[in-house]
């Protein structure tokens, strides 16, 4: 699993190198030559980037799913533990209005709030 999380964050450090026009480099990404090159080739084949004329760039796609996981990480950052509060709220015996209105009162984004279940 930390093989994954690791190549995971690899690939989002490319992206956002990409995103930021910043040329990509084997050293600051402490990557050997083959993790770079599969990292690049999986990017492309996903439709992630493109390269034109020499110079890797977010495809539309990629601007997309590159912002998504922007807000994404953020939202984790602020609710994680609040969610894990509502994990364990589950487990107990509390009536589901209860329920409710708890994770109403601990969660502040509507949409996350309809994605569990409002």
């Amino acid at each position: 699993m930390f093989s994954s999380v690791y190549q995971t964050e690899k690939s989002r450090e490319m992206l956002g190198s990409i995103q930021e026009r910043v040329p990509l480099s084997l050293s600051n990404l402490k990557l050997s030559r083959k993790q770079y090159y599969s990292r690049l080739h999986n990017l492309i084949i996903c439709g992630l980037i493109q390269n034109t004329n020499g110079r890797y760039a977010l495809t539309s796609f990629g601007k997309v799913i590159f912002d998504w996981h922007l807000v994404i990480r953020d939202t984790i950052a602020k609710e994680y533990w609040k969610l894990r509060a509502i994990d364990m709220l589950g487990s107990s015996a509390i009536p589901d209005s209860e329920r409710s209105k708890m994770v109403d009162t601990l969660i502040e984004n509507e949409k996350l709030r309809q994605f569990l279940g409002k």
